[in-house]
């Protein structure tokens, strides 16, 4: 990751070049020893910068002027108003036949550039101290490779490059048929009509996925036209990530699609990426069941817990307090609406979610939060290092780690700082973060030692144990799981009744003795309190979070005809399943013109590891869909849609290009689904 990146203003700017020599052949054959036309030169670089113009960039050629290609180059690696820069060339490339034998652009008039393309590097790497774009070289030119292995350049710190190559060949072969430009013309497109993707929480497409994309089609190319061609790239080390740089931000970019109002993306927009307040924003409004945003609060219960962390976020109580509990208990819910309260850029605008809470916590104005789903050590180190103010200060060598984001808290004078960690089990290699991170400040927040108060939220998985065993030791252990059923009974009652109260046939007057009714069934049936079939059934504590479930029923039952008799909406509510795989056959039920949903879902049940990706992902699938319904992989159109509709079943990770990759969130539903990938199909054809 590379800090304090000098952003002015974000001007994107694109420099899009096509030369073809000034000569004449019949047939636009060259004659012996000459060089080919490249009459489509000028187009592939029209199409370039249009494709450009769509991710932001503005053209930067200057029709009219006299100035050369090779001079308008090197003003524009030299333009200290410039943040990003991307120049792109098709040309005849050559190596000079003396002295280092280094590369140059030929131009139109079939001679060599002054300056080779080392020279245009050269200025923006050898002057640390003046202000040059973050530059993108795509470089369509025979022997192109040459800039892309500077032996001086790769001798540089990853962390200090401020120039990247993306080369049409290797250095001593040729490129054929503007096939670079050809395909990164096409994948770029693919990007911005969503047919390629990466996740949604990164903010820009990662270059080396670019690259790789790129390189596939260039591959195809080769298959189709022959004369095989090898781009080449930049070259760094294997274990180094590159996910910042931001030449090509990503169209699917949570913030675009989040659901939230233009004013709640301009408030998320000021604050931290890996903070992704729209995360806490929508968790602690609790009602995404119902896709009803952050214009309402529905957090309702945990009184006591709220007490507890509101006093512990005002300054009281143990330096580290871990929440913890079954998966969809309500942790991320819990610490949604408190930090939506604590946080000074977030209290104002979020009033609505918080201010029913008993009791309220004031604002913080040392607060850092980090959600940690599908986000590495070094991408959390980072986050939390730029959120204490170290966005002026040098990034340590290594990176930031425990003891120099320690040492940023003791910097300056005041109260201790408030770290909030949300989904550390859904991070990237969770145990990395734990033992290299968490628990060296879990153990400074406690000791007293550090201007420190930690809160961690996470699931009770093995990875996680040693920071769940010291916050248990030192009294800092909240566990939802151990909520007194007659708590969580009235809570439900009032969640789902105002879920109900809010744009709904139940919220009519006729309709309210059976929305009471309705709300009273379904808690009753999830927490056996005053629930009929408790014991007949012998109903044990559910393995999944009884909001999540209510909310899930409740999406069912707003598809049935509206009930207005409260002793047959009391029958309706005490139908919910106890069982996910129950809940989940109910759910497919219901959604007959969704025929790729299963097939998606069962496909997933064989995921191993962090998940499938969602290629992978449209082969296997097709496995599981009935006979005679088509052949080939799915429409990755379907296998989306299939995974919108399957979203609260699904876990996901972010692979090491980022890529996302889904499996389900419960081994139960797996074991479900592969016993039984077509459901009742199964069922009907078991003698």
């Amino acid at each position: 990751m590379r800090e304090g990146l000098d952003r002015r203003s974000e001007t994107r700017i694109a420099l899009t070049i096509g030369l073809s020599p000034d000569t004449q052949h019949e047939d636009d054959l060259p004659a012996l020893g000459e060089l080919d036309a490249l009459r489509e030169a000028p187009a592939h670089a029209t199409a370039m910068s249009e494709v450009l113009g769509r991710f932001g960039y503005v053209d930067g050629r200057q029709p009219g002027r006299a100035t050369s290609p090779g001079e308008e180059i090197r003003k524009a690696v030299m333009c200290p108003d410039t943040w990003v820069l991307v120049v792109h060339v098709i040309a005849h490339g050559r190596l000079a036949e003396a002295g280092e034998r280094e590369l140059h652009v030929v131009g139109s008039d079939g001679q060599n550039f002054d300056d080779p393309v080392s020279a245009w590097i050269s200025l923006i790497e050898s002057h640390p101290d003046k202000r040059r774009p973050l530059t993108l070289f795509i470089l369509d030119l025979c022997h192109s490779g040459a800039a892309a292995t500077l032996p001086w350049h790769q001798q540089m710190p990853v962390g200090r490059h401020r120039a990247w190559v993306i080369a049409a060949s290797r250095r001593e072969d040729k490129a054929f048929d503007y096939r670079l430009s050809r395909a990164t013309t096409a994948v770029l497109g693919q990007y911005l009509d969503g047919t390629l993707r990466v996740d949604s929480s990164y903010l820009h497409i990662p270059l080396p996925t670019v690259a790789r994309e790129i390189d596939r089609v260039v591959a195809e190319l080769n298959a189709t036209e022959g004369y095989p061609q090898q781009i080449e790239g930049s070259r760094i080390p294997f274990f180094t990530h590159l996910d910042d740089l931001p030449f090509f931000p990503n169209p699917g970019h949570q913030l675009q699609k989040s659901g939230l109002s233009q004013v709640d993306v301009g408030i998320a927009s000021l604050l931290d990426e890996a903070f992704d307040p729209r995360h806490f924003m929508l968790r602690g409004a609790g009602a995404e069941p119902l896709d009803r945003g952050v214009g309402q609060g529905y957090f309702r219960g945990r009184e006591r817990e709220v007490t507890m962390l509101t006093a512990w976020l005002n300054g009281h109580g143990p330096g580290f307090r871990i929440v913890t509990g079954k998966p969809g208990v309500g942790k991320s819910a819990l610490l949604g609406v408190l930090v939506c309260a604590a946080h000074p850029q977030l209290r104002d605008a979020t009033q609505n979610l918080w201010f029913p809470l008993p009791i309220k916590p004031t604002r913080n104005d040392r607060l850092a939060v980090v959600h940690a789903r599908r986000r590495d050590l070094e991408q959390i180190t980072d986050s939390i290092a730029r959120q204490l103010g170290a966005t002026e200060q040098p990034r340590p060598t290594g990176g930031w780690d425990a003891h120099s984001l320690a040492e940023l808290m003791r910097a300056p004078p005041g109260a201790p700082y408030t770290l909030v960690v949300d989904a550390l089990d859904e991070a990237e290699r969770p145990e990395d973060i734990t033992q290299a991170l968490l628990l060296p400040l879990a153990r400074a927040a406690v000791a007293g030692t550090s201007g420190l108060r930690l809160l961690v939220s996470l699931r009770p998985e093995p990875h996680c144990a040693p920071l769940i065993r010291l916050a248990d030791d030192t009294g800092g252990l909240i566990n939802l799981d151990h909520a007194q059923p007659a708590d969580v009974y009235r809570a439900l009652r009032h969640y789902v009744g105002d879920l109900l109260a809010v744009d709904t046939p139940y919220a009519a007057l006729e309709a309210a003795g059976a929305a009471e009714a309705l709300a009273e069934g379904i808690a009753a049936r999830l927490t056996g309190i005053n629930d009929p079939t408790r014991e007949r059934e012998k109903t044990r504590p559910l393995g999944w979070g009884e909001f999540l479930v209510a909310g899930i029923y409740l999406r069912h039952v707003l598809t049935l005809p509206t009930e207005h008799d409260p002793a047959t909406a009391r029958h309706l509510g005490l139908g919910v399943p106890v069982n996910l795989p129950e809940l989940l056959e109910l759910d497919l039920a219901r959604r007959p013109d969704q025929p790729h949903l299963r097939p998606v879902l069962a496909a997933l049940a064989h995921a191993e590891g962090q998940g499938m990706p969602e290629r992978v992902l449209a082969h296997v699938a097709r496995v599981f869909t009935p006979p005679g319904s088509g052949e080939g992989s799915l429409p990755i159109a379907d296998v989306r849609a299939a995974l919108a509709q399957a979203r609260f079943y699904l876990r996901r990770d972010i692979d090491i290009d980022g890529t996302t990759l889904y499996r389900l969130f419960h081994e139960g539903l797996a074991e479900r689904l592969r016993a039984s990938p077509h459901g009742r199909l199964d069922q009907e054809q078991t003698p």
